[in-house]
């Protein structure tokens, strides 16, 4: 029920990507954990568990610190905030025994199937929010991406559903078990998503290389050449590698409504532009990075074009400029841990499903912002979780009763923070709804609750002065825009919106400060 409720809630909350869902899904497993240990219910986890949650710690920690010398103290807190998330979501699955790993994988591949389920009622019915990235061709159809979001997203979520009911059903020898790739592989086809494809490969390669399974000699070696052949066949049908390497650099073709080119395209979709800004950011600042969460900002100096991306669209590239080596260095002993445990199991063909749909995220995270789209990060972490149970050689110990203390004491300081973080972003999220809605009286009292609660960000003092404005009082709005920019100087918004209640030179200098900070933005420059 956990990975059906966390997993499957989250995928319906619009895939978990608004900092008003992290709130509630990390309490869930606080609570769980808290209730265990409460019961005398919980035990330790085995030597990879605890590293797993250690390096965790270690990366949510290094994350929070980067607050210090950060470009967007705000957005930083926001990544510490949902890896909150992450590290309890992570902590909860491990509570699982080792005999219940299996159906606990059931319920990871429940909760994408529902989901997934779901999208395909919208295809077939109709719904808000069922598309995303309409072509300008008028013969185009829409990309599928609800309930997540983001087609992508849905694409390599239901890649990573199809790797579990495949390996299960192929360790179980049912036929029956995989009954769920009849709703996966149309979700999957209609996000015409080049990178899911590519996951979805590279995690069944995965399960199948970790079952083992007696193939004979010349049948491997013929299987071999055929895909050597085939990968040789593709480079020169290209122009070679460079001719790989410009295609890649191209935009990416319109989603057809009567053919799958897009499938067959090499392009990066403006990638190549993204990790270009990416390691810029890197060189810029090659030992702390510029800050968790602040590769939005940069891109906004640098893009070649006025795309508005708020991440790298690479997990490893894009740590590596925000936190520096070091922040890189915790992630990949991270998530490389499963990845060894995997290898010491005693059953491996009980962990060969688990094990390739989590190589399916790690081959997808490299090439999209996976990691900000909690529904696919949270499945990821479920079967990372599975191989680290399957890696366990002994019975678990329960924990001294010191221990239980301080980890009941870090449960209840990890569900304080996040009852404040929900607080904060439910306040701005009614603040900045009730302005889209005209209701100025409303914003300004939900924005000056969020000023008392993330006083670190502009946005509230941004989001009232915005409301002051609506109600006539330019004053006022003048000087929350000034306060604002107190608390972040860098904030371009903050910059537009003074000039928008200034005159004179003090106009020219907030608009030229906005430009600066976002030189393809077109920022109106009216007034005298």
């Amino acid at each position: 029920m956990l990975p059906l409720l966390l997993v499957g809630g989250v995928a319906l909350d619009n895939g978990g990507y608004d900092p008003t869902t992290w709130g509630w899904s990390t309490l869930l497993p606080l609570v769980i954990l808290g209730a265990a240990l409460l019961r005398g219910e919980a035990r330790l986890p085995g030597p990879y568990g605890v590293a797993f949650l250690g390096l965790f710690g270690a990366f949510t920690a290094w994350t929070f610190a980067s607050v210090a010398w950060s470009e967007d103290v705000a957005q930083s807190v926001l990544e510490g905030e949902r890896l909150l998330l992450y590290a309890a979501a992570g902590a909860a699955f491990l509570l699982v025994g080792r005999k219940h790993a299996e159906r606990f994988l059931v319920g990871i591949l429940a909760a994408i199937t529902l989901a997934c389920g779901w999208a395909l009622c919208l295809r077939a019915f109709g719904g808000p929010g069922s598309y995303d990235v309409v072509s300008a061709s008028l013969g185009a159809t829409r990309r599928l991406a609800a309930p997540l979001g983001y087609s992508n997203g849905l694409g390599v979520f239901a890649a990573i559903g199809i790797v579990l009911a495949v390996g299960i059903a192929a360790r179980r020898r049912s036929v029956a078990a995989a009954a769920p790739v009849l709703v996966l592989v149309p979700v999957l086809y209609f996000t015409y998503s080049r990178g899911a494809w590519l996951a979805l490969g590279a995690g069944l390669l995965a399960a199948g290389l970790l079952l083992r399974p007696s193939v004979p000699r010349p049948v491997a070696i013929g299987l071999g050449s055929a895909l050597a052949l085939a990968l040789v066949s593709v480079l020169v049908w290209v122009g070679g590698p460079l001719g790989a390497l410009r295609k890649f650099s191209g935009a990416g073709p319109a989603v057809k409504a009567n053919q799958s080119s897009r499938l067959l395209s090499l392009s990066g979709s403006s990638r190549a532009q993204y990790w270009h800004v990416a390691w810029r950011e890197y060189a810029a600042e090659p030992w702390l990075g510029s800050g968790a969460g602040s590769f939005q900002r940069r891109w906004l100096r640098l893009r070649p074009a006025a795309l508005p991306v708020l991440d790298a669209h690479s997990l490893y590239l894009e740590t590596l400029a925000e936190v520096g080596p070091i922040g890189l260095l915790l992630l990949v002993a991270l998530l490389s841990s499963p990845l060894l445990a995997a290898f010491r199991s005693a059953a491996p063909a009980r962990a060969a499903p688990a094990f390739g749909g989590y190589v399916a995220f790690l081959v997808h995270a490299a090439q999209d912002w996976d990691w900000e789209l909690p529904a696919v990060t949270l499945a990821g972490l479920g079967c990372a979780a599975v191989l680290l149970l399957h890696a366990e050689r002994r019975e678990r110990a329960a924990p001294s009763p010191r221990r239980r203390a301080l980890a009941l004491a870090a449960v209840l300081a990890l569900a304080l923070a996040a009852l404040g973080a929900l607080a904060g972003n439910e306040a701005l999220a009614s603040a900045s709804a009730a302005l889209d809605r005209d209701e100025p009286g409303p914003a300004s009292s939900a924005a000056r609750w969020a000023e008392r609660l993330v006083p670190w960000s502009p946005e509230p003092l941004r989001l009232h002065g915005e409301a002051e404005l609506s109600l006539g009082e330019v004053g006022a709005a003048q000087h929350d825009f000034r306060r604002a920019l107190a608390v972040d100087p860098a904030d371009w918004e903050s910059w537009a919106d003074l000039a928008l209640v200034s005159q004179g030179t003090a106009r020219r200098s907030a608009l030229g400060r906005a430009r600066r900070l976002n030189p393809r933005e077109q920022i109106p420059s009216v007034g005298g």
